[in-house]
């Protein structure tokens, strides 16, 4: 998103961002009109989805905007190559020259082109180097093609509202920070479909979370009871290359100031900061630019997100950029989330089997 629709859908916009929404509320009744005839149509069998010989895992969400569900679809990803099963990712490349046909990246295929796949695309191959990634919106066509790669299992990065495609664990994440029961549907909010929509969830996952978030556990487990919730920070790792150091933050992500909270959590100086819309493609003038801001706030490296870094190709300058690489923190539950999983898995391929 640009930092205006940040504004724009702001949970707390002002007196200012209320009347400028306003007008927008009269075209979220009909969206979410159309959105509930959706998913009765699906639930009632009027429209089919596509089940697989493939057992599918969705990681997604309710809302618009970043709640952490590519580094979920890494991390799940290479939890289930170290448990022995062989896994896919799809994703559609939003925007690439990819999301309208289907492009595999592996290990063989070099580092990936953002232009071609999308960034984040981009980022899941980089980190996971021996799986399959397969970019397009075609998730059925993803689907064949990561079974006929030998796949065990596809991961669907931002899956929850594609139910075209079957799927066999559903897996939502939620903002930690913003209750769902508390923001609007699109286009006078954040919200893709209602919030009630959580009942078709199998486990979720409350992402940014704090110690103290029983209040939100409560109100999910309200319209989803059966579910499992888990809660999950960001772990940063790698960051002796840049302890001790004065940095100035840039990015252009979703929710670029969880990135600058999460560098002043570290042992930097934060020379200075600055954010640009969702996706941004640099260009050299705008890296020159801030390169030499941090040189004026006597900065010693550039701190950027490892999906910003992926979208900086070639560029060369006097003070470093680096990534700060980070993991998802499941608070010590890393194993119950996986034992879930797991146990999904099991009961496909005895359902095949029978």
């Amino acid at each position: 998103m640009t930092r205006f629709q940040d504004r724009l859908l702001d949970p707390a916009p002002g007196m200012l961002g209320e009347l400028i929404r306003f007008p927008l509320s009269a075209f979220s009744l009909p969206y979410l009109g159309l959105v509930r005839l959706r998913i009765l149509a699906y639930r009632r069998g009027w429209l089919k989805s596509l089940h697989l010989n493939l057992p599918v895992i969705s990681i997604g969400n309710l809302t618009l905007g970043g709640t952490g569900k590519t580094p979920i679809a890494i991390w799940l990803a290479e939890k289930l190559a170290s448990n022995g099963i062989r896994p896919a990712v799809s994703i559609r490349g939003y925007r690439s020259r990819s999301e309208n046909k289907l492009t595999v990246l592996t290990g063989e295929s070099g580092t990936a082109d953002p232009g071609l796949v999308g960034d984040e695309a981009a980022l899941i191959a980089q980190r996971l180097k021996s799986i399959p990634v397969l970019v397009g919106k075609d998730r059925g066509r993803s689907g064949a093609k990561a079974r006929e790669l030998g796949a065990q299992v596809l991961i669907l990065d931002d899956g929850f509202q594609h139910l075209k495609l079957g799927r066999n664990l559903d897996l939502v994440l939620v903002d930690g920070r913003n209750s769902p029961a508390k923001e609007r549907m699109f286009p006078r909010g954040k919200l893709r479909e209602p919030v009630s929509s959580l009942r078709r969830a199998d486990l979720i996952i409350i992402t940014r979370a704090q110690d103290s978030i029983e209040r939100l556990e409560r109100e999910l487990k309200s319209f989803q009871p059966d579910s499992s919730v888990f809660k999950m920070r960001y772990r940063v790792i790698e960051d002796d290359k840049i302890s001790g150091k004065n940095v100035f933050a840039f990015a252009g992500i979703a929710d670029p100031e969880q990135f600058f909270e999460l560098a002043q959590s570290l042992p930097v100086t934060l020379a200075g900061k600055k954010a640009f819309s969702d996706h941004h493609y640099y260009q050299d003038f705008e890296l020159k630019g801030l390169a030499e801001e941090a040189k004026k706030n006597n900065a010693e490296l550039l701190l950027t997100t490892e999906k910003d870094l992926v979208r900086i190709r070639n560029f060369k300058t006097e003070i470093p950029i680096r990534a700060l690489k980070v993991e998802p923190d499941f608070f010590g539950d890393e194993d119950k989330i996986m034992r879930l999983v797991i146990n999904k898995l099991k009961e496909w391929k005895n359902a095949e089997s029978a």
